[in-house]
């Protein structure tokens, strides 16, 4: 029981970094993937509060299947944690205000608000899982900014294509391999037995980005973004992988068999009702929406 109540935790904690981490990443590069944001932000707006439920879920199970590991994790990461949520709410209300009213000096600031809100959430779960690493919170969240950025890059290069994303793409997945792995090292510098092949799998990972996006388009192109998408994806993993590496032992609190009977069967639900959003708006975007 135990061993599928972690399973199902770990399982919508890595669903939400792996389908938020897109729409975060583009958040975070919205000046820099092309002149229209509008369009941009089109790329993200059918995904972006269905990949929300995701933390929202993690977190419901958190609280009812492991309320004393909750209470451990909010009494060490609580400054982080609020600050995640401000941001969270920042983004977000962002995302709903910018195309309410015409005007560029109402846009520029809701811009600003969209970009300064994803680059809070992703820093505050490096500061959050860094802590939870020995200690290396600042410098696990250069690793987090990277991925997160690296994420929406190549989303953008799937969902708008274009020269922009792409170059956006190249430049972050160098960053994030130069600085981003030897910061993750540094952060669990105190756990090097874990820290270090993960480590290592992320840069081959990262490598294997880079590869994929260096290569000029022509025929296949979209197969390749695809690869680069899945790749970059599992890059993300490594973030929660690490945070969960790191968790102390602890037991399914009482009344968890009746939280586990009710999830597990909506769990095949959500996945395959996310897998027929993300296969409709598979394609290209073509004009703005309603963001």
């Amino acid at each position: 029981m135990d061993t599928f109540a972690f399973f199902l935790l770990g399982f919508f904690v890595v669903g939400y970094f792996v389908l938020a981490g897109a729409d975060i990443g583009v958040g975070m590069l919205l000046p820099f993937l092309g002149r229209d944001r509008r369009l941009t932000l089109a790329a993200i707006a059918p995904f972006f509060l269905g990949n929300e439920v995701w933390l929202v879920a993690s977190a419901g199970l958190l609280t009812a299947l492991f309320p004393v590991l909750e209470a451990d994790l909010f009494g060490r990461v609580w400054g982080a944690l609020v600050v995640l949520v401000c941001a969270w709410m920042l983004r977000d209300m962002g995302l709903w205000l910018r195309g309410r009213r015409e005007g560029p000096v109402w846009r520029k600031i809701w811009d600003a608000a969209i970009v300064a809100g994803s680059w809070g959430v992703a820093a505050s779960w490096g500061v959050a899982i860094g802590v939870l690493l020995g200690g290396g919170g600042p410098l696990f969240a250069v690793t987090t900014c990277g991925l997160f950025a690296l994420h929406g890059a190549v989303f953008a290069v799937v969902r708008l294509g274009g020269e922009a994303p792409r170059a956006m793409a190249r430049w972050v997945v160098r960053i994030t391999l130069l600085a981003g792995v030897p910061c993750a090292v540094g952060a669990g510098a105190g756990e090097l037995g874990r820290t270090a092949p993960l480590a290592v799998a992320l840069a081959a990972v990262l490598a294997a980005v880079w590869g994929v996006l260096a290569r000029p388009g022509g025929t296949g192109g979209r197969a390749r973004d695809g690869w680069a998408l899945a790749a970059s994806a599992l890059a993300i993993t490594a973030v929660p992988v690490l945070g969960g590496l790191n968790l102390p032992d602890v037991s399914l609190t009482g009344g968890a068999t009746l939280t586990l009977a009710v999830t597990g069967p909506l769990v095949p639900v959500l996945v395959a009702a996310q897998a027929w959003v993300w296969w409709i708006f598979r394609g290209r975007v073509e004009r703005p929406s309603y963001l």
